[in-house]
């Protein structure tokens, strides 16, 4: 129950950090964005400099363009709850960057597993139930 506590606690924390700062100068500096469920994101583009450099070396740039974003993000308070998650956008030379919750409970798989066996557990004591009371 406490890890289903803390993930609750780490969204609430997220989305009022982000609601807070989504009209500030530097959000828009950085071009950041979120979505429904408040990651933070941003597309980090090579500059004109980096036209021929090879595809790690674009890379470790792009990483050096996140150095501001990642202490903005610190400023905010979300060092702790938040991690980076960068990937290569499909047939371009760059890069989305993603601070998403770091979440101890929930995931798809559990919330909908435990769904499934909830809805199991319903249909069973709902054809069931006659047989169930007349035993006691």
């Amino acid at each position: 129950m406490r890890k289903i506590w803390y993930d609750l606690k780490v969204f609430y924390i997220l989305r009022s950090e982000v609601i807070k700062h989504r009209n500030s100068p530097d959000w828009a500096k950085y071009n950041l964005r979120h979505d429904w469920l408040y990651r933070v994101y941003t597309v980090v583009n090579p500059t004109e400099a980096d036209k021929g450099d090879d595809d790690k070396m674009i890379e470790m740039k792009a990483i050096d363009r996140l150095t501001p974003i990642s202490k903005y993000i610190l400023s905010m308070g979300l060092g702790e709850i938040v991690t980076l998650s960068m990937e290569r956008v499909p047939d371009t030379n760059s890069f989305l960057a993603v601070y998403y919750p770091i979440y101890r409970w929930l995931s798809l798989w559990r919330i909908l597993s435990r769904s499934v066996m909830l809805i199991i557990l319903i249909s069973l004591l709902a054809s069931y139930w006659n047989d169930i009371v007349s035993f006691f």
